[in-house]
C-alpha cells in the first residue's frame, strides 16, 4: 500500500512534491478509502491536466525511483552516470540534487525510505519502520541512514552491516542488500518489485501485449478467466488458443488467437490477436495487471488509462478498485487521464482528484481537489467536478490562442 509519494527537483518539478494517498476528513464516499486500523487511505489517486504539463511525470517520476531501487546494484560495476533528469530551467537546480521517497505499507508493517542523488552518486540514504507500540505518536524508527560513504545500521539490521563497506558511490544500500534476503529490506523490495509501471499511451503497447506476457497465460484456467472478463465488458470473444513460440534467447513469446462465433451457426472462427482492436487488446493486457494488483492488494499506476478506452468503461474500471466486494486486499490504482465524463461527485471524494499545472517558467505543480480553493472557498462536494474544471475554475488546463492553419492570414 502507498501511503505517501514524495519527490523534488526531477524534470519539470522543480520543488517538493507529495502525493498524498491519507485520507483527508472528507465524509463522502467512505467505501472509497482503505481502513488501515490507524489511518484511512485513498483506493485512487486520477490525476488531470493539460498536455505537456507535467501529470505524466509524477508517474515517471515514481519509475525511476522503482527502477533505480531495483536495478542500482548493477552500477556498482561499472562507471556509467546515473541516468537522473533534473529541472533542466535554472543553473541551480541542475546543480542541486533529486529527492525521492516513499511511506508504505507492507505485510503489517510501515516504512519510510529514501534518497537523495546527483547523477554520479548517492548523497544520502534512509530507511525508517513505524513503531505503534506507542500509539498516540507511533513515530518512525530509523533502521538505516546514510551519508555519502557512512552507512549506519540499527540492531534490527545487523546482517547489513557487512555488505556498508562495498557499497558504491553510485549505488543504493537497499539494492546491495536485497539478495541476501535481510528482514524489512526484503519487504521493502518486495513492495517495489510487486508495484507494476505502465504507459498505455505507449504506441508499442499492442504490440508488446503478443510479444512478451507472463507464463501465466499458458494456464487454461486463467485463459477462461480473462474470457469472462472480456465477456463482462461487452467484448464478444468466446474463447482463446495461446501458442508458445520458441525463439533462442527470448522468453515468454506468444502467438495467441481470438475465436468468435459465426452468425447463426455453431461454428468458431479463429483471428490473430493482433487484428483485434486496439482497445481490446488493451483490455486483455490490463486484466493481467489488474489482477495481479487486486490479489496482492499493491498499487498500480497507468500513465493514460483511458487512451482508447470508452468512458463506461472508464468507470467500471474505476468501480472494481473502489469496490469492497472486488477489492478486498487494499489495492490502489494511481493513473492520469484526460477522461472528463468520470471526473463527477457521484464516483470521486475530492481528495482522490489530482490536477498538475506548469507555470511560465515550466515549473510543474501538483496540487487535490479537496485542498483548492476559488478565493477563499474550498470546492463544495456538489460541485460539476468536471464542467468546473473544463471551464478552468480548478487551472490545470491548456491556455488556446487563435491560429489560422491555412496560413491566408500573415501574422505580424
Amino acid at each position: 500500500m502507498l501511503i505517501q509519494f514524495n519527490f523534488k527537483n526531477y524534470k519539470g518539478f522543480k520543488y517538493e512534491t507529495s502525493l498524498d494517498m491519507t485520507a483527508t476528513s472528507l465524509k463522502e464516499h467512505q467505501y472509497n478509502l482503505i481502513d488501515t486500523g490507524n489511518e484511512k487511505i485513498l483506493k485512487i489517486a486520477a490525476i488531470h491536466g493539460a498536455n505537456a504539463s507535467g501529470k505524466s511525470t509524477v508517474i515517471e517520476a515514481f519509475k525511476f525511483m522503482s527502477d533505480f531501487v531495483v536495478n542500482s546494484f548493477k552500477y556498482s560495476t561499472s562507471n556509467i552516470d546515473i541516468p537522473l533528469k533534473r529541472y533542466a530551467f535554472d543553473k541551480t537546480s541542475k546543480l542541486e540534487p533529486a529527492e525521492f521517497e516513499v511511506f508504505i505499507k507492507y505485510k503489517n508493517n510501515e516504512y519510510q525510505y529514501g534518497f537523495k542523488i546527483d547523477n554520479k552518486k548517492v548523497l544520502e540514504e534512509w530507511l525508517y519502520k513505524r513503531d505503534f507500540r506507542n500509539k498516540k505518536t507511533a513515530k518512525y524508527k530509523s533502521l538505516f541512514e546514510r551519508t555519502g560513504n557512512q552507512i549506519e545500521c540499527s540492531s534490527q539490521l545487523k546482517e547489513a552491516k557487512s555488505l556498508a563497506s562495498i557499497t558504491e558511490d553510485n549505488t543504493l544500500f537497499l539494492s546491495i542488500c536485497s539478495n541476501a534476503k535481510i528482514p524489512y529490506i526484503k519487504d521493502v523490495m518486495e513492495w517495489f518489485n510487486n508495484t507494476i509501471i505502465i504507459n498505455m499511451g505507449d504506441c508499442e503497447i499492442e504490440r508488446f501485449i503478443t510479444r512478451v506476457v507472463s507464463s501465466v497465460i499458458e494456464d487454461r484456467e486463467y485463459q477462461k478467466e480473462l474470457v469472462r472478463f472480456l465477456n463482462a465488458i461487452d467484448i464478444n470473444i468466446v474463447d482463446i488458443e495461446v501458442e508458445k513460440i520458441n525463439i533462442e534467447g527470448e522468453k515468454n513469446r506468444y502467438r495467441i488467437y481470438s475465436y468468435h462465433k459465426v452468425e447463426n451457426s455453431n461454428e468458431l472462427v479463429a483471428i490473430p490477436f493482433y487484428e483485434e482492436s486496439s482497445g481490446t487488446q488493451k483490455m486483455f493486457a490490463l486484466y493481467g495487471f489488474f489482477k495481479h494488483s487486486i490479489e496482492l492488494g499493491m498499487p498500480i499506476f497507468i500513465d493514460e488509462l483511458d487512451a482508447k478506452l470508452h468512458p463506461l468503461l472508464m468507470q467500471y474500471i474505476l468501480s472494481m478498485f473502489h469496490s469492497e466486494k472486488t477489492n478486498k486486499n487494499g489495492a490502489q490504482l494511481i493513473y492520469t487521464s484526460h477522461d472528463d465524463y468520470t471526473l463527477n461527485k457521484d464516483i470521486f471524494r475530492r481528495d482522490e482528484i489530482w490536477f498538475v499545472e506548469k507555470d511560465i517558467n515550466s515549473v510543474s505543480t501538483l496540487y487535490s481537489l479537496s485542498e483548492y480553493k476559488i478565493g477563499d472557498k474550498k470546492v463544495r462536494n456538489d460541485a460539476s467536478y468536471n464542467k468546473d474544471y473544463l471551464s478552468g475554475k480548478y487551472g490545470a488546463i491548456p491556455i488556446l490562442n487563435s491560429f489560422d492553419i491555412s496560413g491566408e492570414k500573415k501574422y505580424e
